[in-house]
């Protein structure tokens, strides 16, 4: 989701990551809640330290989502900034953005079109028909804030360019900990406010918008220190931000503070995520890959490039797929068929399903290219 030219192997290769952390979170997304509140026939997962992986899972949804915001306001903003700097009018600013949300809303459409028909006319999918919205909204809000943020990108620019190069990273700073204070009191009270679905679906736009900001203050700062020792920095935080993550779900697992595993890990609103995403593209970004271009580089960034395919099918297909992977594992944690409980084989039996859903909707997303590509070539011969 970032410009070309600005591409690496250690970026794509990060978005293929997030895009199987996206797909393991929804897998386990109601499992990891039916632990937490106590569902009996999950009882063999709240145990430690099963109930500590599920956690660590349950992570993954809103890392994977700040990943991908971080990753395009990282090249985007900057380059927006560089491209004022040069002379280029705000006009400039707003076309290129303009030609960027082209990008995401085409092939957005042409996967709402595809399985509005697959629905009508092959297999009926729940909730997807000319008579529902939800599916087009709520469903793919991922997308339309990532669309936004995008559409937003000269606004950010111009108000940095008020604020100042040298306040920026306050005023941001500022803004991160304002929206991640409004966060800790939505994961707190999750389960007593009222309203507060719909405070936490308005703070996770929000959150995603954030990242944008954040992670292009970032490329702003890690660009003034030493490229040297922050590549090796970056990775030395990112691995122990891991450790620590994980050391501390397991505490927690091992203490049954089920509430707490819940409130750490609270969907697209959590501090946990936020710092590992921001650690994660900061160590992708500064890596440098071999300039010579590999097999498996090209086909790392044309998987990558199915993301938002990927993303848009899933969505729209989960009610088809969710229940026969939820039943899955919840016969081999419950040993329906084994006759004793794996809770360690449900677990891994969930992260393959996901990752062979996760392939084939990028394999998918790659032939639409393909098609797409032969179609113009033959029209413009």
């Amino acid at each position: 989701m970032g410009s070309k030219a600005s591409r690496n192997t250690s970026i794509e290769a990060l978005r293929l990551v997030a895009v199987a952390g996206i797909a393991i979170f929804h897998t386990f997304q109601w499992t990891f809640q039916a632990v937490c509140t106590g569902v009996p026939q999950y009882a063999s997962l709240a145990a430690f330290p099963y109930s500590g992986a599920l956690g660590c899972i349950n992570l993954l949804g809103c890392w994977a989502n700040e990943v991908f915001f971080m990753i395009s306001g990282y090249f985007l903003i900057p380059s927006a900034v560089r491209v004022l700097k040069n002379g280029s009018s705000v006009h400039d600013l707003a076309s290129k953005s303009l030609a960027r949300l082209k990008k995401i809303v085409f092939p957005t459409l042409f996967y709402c079109a595809a399985c509005l028909l697959a629905s009508m006319f092959i297999y009926p999918l729940p909730e997807i028909s000319l008579h529902e919205i939800g599916w087009l909204t709520l469903g793919i809000e991922f997308i339309w804030v990532y669309a936004a943020s995008v559409l937003l990108v000269p606004v950010i620019v111009l108000a940095r360019r008020q604020i100042g190069s040298k306040r920026a990273p306050f005023v941001v700073a500022l803004l991160v900990l304002a929206t991640f204070g409004i966060n800790c009191y939505i994961a707190a009270t999750a389960n007593e406010a009222v309203g507060i679905v719909l405070w936490r679906k308005l703070m996770s736009a929000v959150t995603y918008l954030v990242a944008f900001i954040a992670a292009g203050e970032m490329r702003f700062v890690l660009d003034d220190g030493d490229k040297a020792s922050g590549t090796q920095n970056s990775k030395i935080v990112l691995i122990g931000l891991i450790a620590a993550t994980i050391t501390l779900e397991l505490l927690l697992s091992a203490n049954s503070q089920y509430t707490a595993l819940w409130m750490f890990s609270y969907k697209s609103t959590s501090v946990i995520s936020f710092i590992l995403a921001a650690a994660s593209v900061a160590a992708a970004a500064l890596h440098q890959p071999h300039r010579k271009a590999s097999a498996a580089g090209k086909a790392i960034t044309s998987l990558a490039a199915g993301t938002l395919g990927f993303y848009a099918v899933q969505s729209f297909t989960c009610n088809v797929w969710r229940p026969i992977f939820d039943d899955a594992i919840n016969a081999m944690a419950a040993g329906v068929q084994a006759g004793a409980p794996n809770p360690s084989g449900a677990i891994v039996l969930g992260i393959v399903m996901s990752l062979c859903l996760a392939f084939t909707l990028l394999i998918m997303d790659i032939i639409r290219r393909a098609a797409l590509g032969a179609i113009k070539t033959r029209m413009n011969s």
